[in-house]
């Protein structure tokens, strides 16, 4: 496993992410503490949550960070991983009304830290924004939850660049280290617009791109792995309407022609080499992948592994035009 620093104070972290959306809900805790146990195992030390996860499911509210929170306990472990959660997420019934009142984030906080049974988070993520809040005051509120120990570092998730540069604006003339990271959607593949179901989420598009490659702004990828797509049409497996709809385009089935060459190449699959091309940003960039087996699993760790020849690592940036209307 290999290493990135988030930012120049840190934290560092491994170079996969392991989601753990499912953890608790979809996928039952003894396997989540298999993947985990896994994970730390190989080398594993960032794993990434959210306050809202599985709220859609009866029972499930919250069983992501109690999953985590129950393993690092009986592991001993909270010293050894690195965390990140997100608040400020709009309610599900009502999700054009932003919730970044600072009583919402610190409820918000305050029962992630119960839920995960820690004192700190690592990296907390501003799940969602409120443009008509100024930021200024979101990154006073911040500042306090750290000042007050309960947050490490904080970041921002599916923020317009405009406010992220606004943001670090701000914290620069405040003298604040500001958000280290931009969690969004980005995956090596170009994305339907009108397939991306949920209209809240940002995506890397080219002005995003630029801003991180200029600033070295970290990111992480939600999403990274394409929900399969480029591993199960390399399969001949049948796709979802949904993943047809996000990712069937002409681009993509351009970049698909290429994949067995580049898997030959790099003597790796395709599912590593999607995780791996978000590695190799030139910018700190982390992938968040979630799995549902171990041997899925050994092919996210095998991606830390990969090193791209210039030639296959700009093959691809130039097939990409990181969105298509």
């Amino acid at each position: 496993m290999q290493y990135v620093l988030l930012s120049q104070k840190g934290p560092s972290v491994s170079k996969l992410c392991l989601g753990t959306g499912s953890f608790g809900t979809g996928l039952p805790r003894a396997a989540a503490f298999e993947q985990m146990d896994h994970f730390y195992e190989q080398g594993g030390t960032f794993l990434d949550t959210a306050r809202v996860y599985a709220a859609w499911i009866p029972g499930g509210d919250q069983a992501s960070e109690k999953t985590i929170g129950a393993w690092i306990k009986e592991r001993k472990l909270r010293d050894k991983i690195v965390i990140s959660t997100k608040g400020a997420h709009p309610d599900l019934k009502t999700m054009d009304v932003p919730r970044m009142g600072k009583a919402q984030v610190r409820r918000d906080l305050e029962e992630s830290l119960a839920a995960l049974g820690t004192d700190w988070i690592d990296l907390y993520f501003l799940h969602r924004d409120d443009p008509a809040t100024p930021v200024t005051e979101i990154l006073g509120m911040l500042e306090e939850f750290r000042k007050e120990g309960k947050i490490r570092h904080y970041g921002c998730s599916n923020w317009k660049p405009e406010r992220i540069e606004a943001a670090d604006q701000e914290a620069r003339r405040l003298g604040y280290e500001g958000f280290i990271s931009n969690q969004l959607l980005w995956c090596i593949a170009d994305l339907n617009v009108p397939g991306i179901g949920d209209k809240t989420l940002a995506a890397m598009d080219k002005e995003t791109f630029a801003y991180h490659t200029r600033t070295g702004k970290s990111a992480m990828a939600y999403m990274s792995a394409c929900k399969g797509y480029f591993t199960k049409k390399r399969r001949g497996l049948p796709l979802a309407p949904d993943l047809e709809a996000m990712y069937g385009n002409p681009s993509n089935e351009a970049l698909l022609e290429r994949f067995p060459a580049w898997e030959t190449a790099l003597r790796s699959s395709a599912a590593s080499i999607v995780l791996a091309y978000i590695m190799a940003g030139p910018f700190p960039a982390v992938p968040i992948a979630s799995f549902s087996s171990l041997a899925q699993l050994d092919e996210g760790l095998a991606a830390s592994d990969i090193s791209f020849s210039p030639d296959i690592l700009e093959e691809i940036r130039k097939s990409r035009r990181f969105l298509c209307p």
